[in-house]
């Protein structure tokens, strides 16, 4: 009987939480980012001709539009095929990374889509009157305030955020159509989240199910049977060591 030791290779890499540039928190140094880890495994493999596919297992609600769009094209970069596999939820900036793959697999009961930009402006100017605090800002610039919590946005301000997160949205959308065969009047660009059975229905996804699901799909498009699965899930979940945090 004889061995193939040099089986082509297909990685498994989980992309899990908030698409943020780091953990965040008092100690982002300490606790790095699953999805930074994450990132560092897919320029692993980037280079090694032994990988021919990777499965990307998202469970995020998405984050910043920067990083997303960051994550997707690190993706479409890869010489390989790709397989975006959607666990519980792969919605917002999550489904902009999968769109990045050649196909998409979702369970049923996945939350997929949200297809949107949302701005958040917090307003605690009429707490902190209340309590009676003061904040004593010095800025040179004339929208250098914009954002700050501490005052009441102005139409100048709230006109800005409407533009900046306009144009974002049109680039989002743009990104999913030139990806996804998805109707120019669909709800799905307008933000609604879909489970996974409608979510097939719309375009959004390919396929229904799960890992297995995903190696099948592989396996038949790509026409490579002797494979070899890669999980670097272990590893990206990992906490760092107490020598990481030491050193």
């Amino acid at each position: 009987m004889v061995f193939n030791l040099f089986k082509d290779k297909v990685a498994v890499i989980p992309l899990e939480g908030p698409i943020m540039e780091s953990s965040g928190g008092l100690f982002p140094s300490f606790m790095p980012s699953s999805i930074n880890k994450a990132e560092e495994y897919l320029e692993k493999i980037k280079d090694s001709k032994r990988y021919k596919g990777l499965i990307l297992e998202i469970n995020s609600p998405g984050g910043s539009p920067y990083k997303s769009r960051s994550l997707a094209r690190k993706i479409g970069k890869l010489d390989m095929f790709k397989i975006a596999k959607i666990e519980e939820q792969g919605t917002s900036g999550a489904y902009w990374v999968a769109s990045a793959c050649d196909v998409i697999i979702a369970d049923e009961l996945s939350s997929v889509g949200g297809i949107g930009t949302l701005s958040i402006r917090p307003d605690f100017s009429e707490l902190m009157e209340k309590l009676g605090i003061k904040v004593d800002i010095q800025s040179e610039g004339e929208h250098k305030e914009e954002g700050m919590p501490f005052s009441k946005p102005t139409k100048v301000e709230k006109e800005h955020r409407k533009k900046m997160v306009k144009e974002i949205n049109e680039l989002f959308k743009q990104q999913i159509k030139s990806r996804r065969r998805i109707k120019g009047d669909s709800e799905a660009l307008e933000g609604k989240v879909y489970l996974g059975k409608e979510a097939k229905k719309e375009g959004l996804i390919d396929h229904l199910g799960g890992r297995d699901e995903a190696i099948k799909v592989f396996k038949r498009t790509t026409g490579l049977t002797d494979i070899k699965i890669k999980d670097f899930s272990q590893e990206i979940r990992k906490g760092p060591s107490l020598l990481d945090i030491i050193r």
